[in-house]
């Protein structure tokens, strides 16, 4: 029995909004099926899928995630065109963005990737700003973050094949974890894992391609934007999120997303 081919910038979703440019086109997506209701399957075209809410399954995995393991919110997957994968949310009503396009001709198709580093999570993050609000002049700025996101995969900068030591991993939990206590600080991570701040963030930037700091800030932003509901109270929601206060919880996620929170909760309503 064939396998289903979905066509370019097809998903099982149900997308809030899609935009093209240069080439690339990217989406906001609700999850439309259970994982028992996702087949196995595979793109016409490649693409990358931001992971908007927890519980995100995928052929792609590392040490962090180990294979058959869900990420969590914020998680980048890379999947190349003909892969056949069953990627999916553990419920129903998951929100992703997808960003997906016809690779030149004699690329190489490799495997799935778990995506990590400054330099493509961040340019992922910025599209879904970039899809929410997308006006006059966002196009130069869609196929900059694009083109980006292609750069990551293709450069060996953003897999550090150096394994990273167990105190480290350690942290990387410890971090994402502890990212709802308000005022965490760097110096907390390396003291639960029993290392120097400065040896936390020498060796965090190098496997990780940001500062620990960076990180937490990331992770904050990422908890909340799952936690964005249509309903639910911005103000108790960056309490509990992690956030001095709801001023800080929008300037922050702003940076990061490109939109504020409420623009962003919008979006999937």
């Amino acid at each position: 029995m064939a396998r289903p081919h979905l066509s370019s910038g097809d998903f099982f979703g149900a997308a809030s909004r899609t935009v093209e440019a240069g080439g690339f086109r990217v989406g906001l997506w609700v999850a439309s099926r259970p994982p028992e209701g996702v087949e196995l399957h595979a793109h016409d075209d490649a693409h990358f899928v931001l992971a908007l809410d927890g519980g995100y399954r995928s052929l792609a995995h590392d040490a962090l995630t180990p294979q058959g393991g869900a990420f969590g919110p914020g998680a980048l997957v890379w999947n190349p065109p003909g892969v056949e994968h069953r990627d999916c949310f553990d419920v129903a009503g998951g929100r992703f963005l997808s960003i997906s396009f016809d690779p030149p001709k004699g690329a190489g198709r490799g495997d799935p990737l778990r995506l990590r580093g400054l330099r493509a999570e961040g340019a992922a993050r910025r599209l879904v700003g970039v899809a929410g609000r997308f006006a006059a002049g966002d196009a130069v700025v869609m196929e900059g973050l694009t083109l980006d996101l292609v750069a990551a995969v293709l450069s060996p900068g953003e897999l550090d094949e150096d394994p990273a030591p167990e105190w480290l991993l350690r942290a990387h939990e410890v971090l994402h974890d502890l990212t709802d206590r308000p005022g965490l600080e760097v110096a907390t991570v390396a003291r639960m894992v029993g290392v120097h701040p400065v040896s936390l963030a020498r060796r965090y930037r190098r496997h990780f391609g940001c500062s620990p700091a960076v990180a937490i800030r990331r992770a904050r932003a990422d908890r909340a934007a799952a936690l964005m509901v249509r309903g639910r109270d911005l103000a108790e929601l960056a309490l509990g999120a992690g956030y001095a206060d709801q001023s800080h919880m929008t300037r922050e996620f702003g940076v990061l997303y490109g939109l504020t929170p409420a623009r962003y909760r919008a979006l999937f309503a």
